[in-house]
């Protein structure tokens, strides 16, 4: 199911997961660059059955790769971006960056050095090694996640609650998260089972994790939805992840 969204810039989410288990803690971690952890080696459980979009529910192994901890924030984007019109729901320095285009997050990752990360990475990063729902456990908890709010209420600092078990914070809620994947609400349907890159072609690009203003069904961490590239929208936000050498 997908949520058609106007290039105005309103985000419509979607919901869902499942809370399998996924891979145990792997190899010993390599150093991970400063603000990025390190997610290992292995396979996990991806997906859901509450949308259609999320099924079916596969298992995926992925190489191991660096995430970032946290969002993109305000003061990190303005670095190089000082013309960068803040939302003012989202205006803290330390606020995750939103109204940033699919295209601009890709272009800031990549002038890093990183990339957007694979929906399946973010999925894998967003569970932690246990697998779960949210990115704190398999319960929905108020104290645990910005979301389910009113949209004057905004989003907060990143990192304002307890990390998952890889050491993200924020993939439950706060702002949603484009990931580098096209969106196709048939995809896993015929997705390759080791390290999917997404499809070679589309119209949207695909968002993930829920924001402050939304459901709490949508900061499920296996909800899928997607946006155009080429729109900023107030509630989109994004990470890096970088590949291992």
């Amino acid at each position: 199911m997908l949520a058609i969204l106007a290039a105005i810039g309103w985000a419509i989410g979607l919901g869902s997961p499942l809370g399998v288990a996924a891979d145990g803690p792997g190899d010993p971690s390599p150093t991970a660059p400063p603000g990025m952890v390190f997610i290992p080696v292995g396979p996990f459980i991806m997906g859901d059955t509450e949308h259609k979009d999320e099924e079916p529910v596969h298992e995926v192994s992925l190489d191991g790769f660096y995430i970032d901890r946290h969002e993109v924030t305000n003061l990190d984007y303005e670095r190089d971006h000082p013309d960068h019109a803040r939302n003012p729901f989202s205006a803290c320095d330390r606020c995750p960056v939103t109204m940033v285009s699919w295209q601009e997050a890709h272009a800031y990752c990549q002038q890093l050095g990183k990339r957007l990360p694979t929906e399946a990475e973010w999925e894998k990063a967003a569970r932690g090694p246990q697998g779960y729902r949210y990115d704190y456990g398999n319960d929905y908890d108020p104290t645990q996640a910005r979301v389910g709010m009113a949209l004057e209420d905004g989003a907060i600092e990143v990192g304002g609650f307890l990390p998952n078990g890889y050491g993200l914070y924020d993939t439950s809620g706060n702002a949603w998260e484009w990931v580098a994947d096209w969106y196709d609400d048939h995809y896993y349907h015929h997705s390759p089972t080791v390290n999917p890159q997404g499809p070679d072609q589309g119209i949207f690009r695909g968002f993930r994790g829920g924001s402050w203003n939304v459901d709490v069904c949508y900061s499920r961490v296996s909800n899928r939805d997607g946006g155009l590239p080429d729109a900023r929208y107030p509630f989109i936000g994004f990470r890096c992840a970088q590949s291992t050498p």
